[in-house]
């Protein structure tokens, strides 16, 4: 796994293909997390990547206090160069292991959120288990955890539609291991769900279903059909559910 995000920090840098296929769906999950930071807050990004995400957020929070963690030396160091590009002094970069047991008390600081994006699914068996722990040790009591990860069931009823076209089945990649309901299971032992934000089914469906049929097998990720959907579900129009693998948990710690 480690391979090929080294090598996606080498060739692609600070430009967000460096930490996601699809820039469009980067795009709208980071509106979301941004309207669930507040002021005064101390907050992580747990498998930051190249920090892009944070350095958005950090700019319009300058009363919080931003902790960006990745486990690829080369992404870290993009992220700090943004970093003093942008002249921010509100948040920090450095290399840490998800999925280390002793991470939370490595650390020594107690957040009140913790972020991770398509962290879990980069972490297989008991790595994955071991970094929920971790963010739930690292999480002030009572904290929250933003939860954007990858889901089998939604990624079935896509290609199930995908078949009656003949479209290829969308296959998880090798490095990944997606999230299921068993999953969710463990995860509840830690975390109450607050709130479960199926953010871009409108979006996945056009673009996996819709503009994947309609590109001659040369689909853009910028095709003016995945932007129309992109656009009305920024201004709040997401009509149909279950068919994006990418949702956002909001989780609370128990105890």
């Amino acid at each position: 796994m480690s391979n090929f995000w080294e090598q996606q920090a080498k060739k692609y840098g600070s430009d967000v293909k460096a930490v996601n296929f699809d820039p469009v769906s980067e795009e709208l999950e980071v509106g979301i997390i941004k309207k669930m930071i507040g002021e005064n807050e101390v907050v992580c990004d747990l498998g930051c990547g190249n920090g892009l995400t944070l350095l958005e957020i950090a700019k319009d929070r300058e009363k919080s206090t931003f902790y960006g963690m990745d486990f690829i030396a080369d992404m870290i160091s993009s992220a700090n160069q943004l970093k003093e590009k942008a002249g921010l002094n509100n948040l920090s970069f450095s290399q840490a292991d998800a999925s280390s047991e002793a991470l939370a008390d490595d650390i020594g600081i107690k957040f009140d959120k913790v972020i991770t994006k398509r962290l879990l699914i980069n972490l297989k068996g008991d790595k994955k288990y071991n970094a929920i722990k971790s963010i739930y040790n690292m999480l002030k009591p009572g904290g929250t955890y933003i939860m954007v990860e990858c889901f089998l069931e939604p990624l079935q009823a896509i290609n199930e539609i995908r078949g009656l076209l003949d479209l290829e089945e969308i296959k998880v990649k090798d490095f990944n291991e997606y999230l299921s309901l068993e999953t969710m299971q463990k995860v509840e032992e830690l975390f109450s769900i607050e709130e479960k934000i199926d953010f871009q089914s409108l979006y996945y469906f056009i673009s996996r279903v819709f503009n994947a049929f309609l590109s001659d097998g040369n689909p853009s990720y910028d095709a003016e059909i995945n932007m129309l959907a992109a656009d009305l579900i920024k201004k709040g129009v997401n009509p149909v559910s279950g068919y994006s693998p990418e949702v956002i948990y909001v989780l609370k710690k128990k105890g």
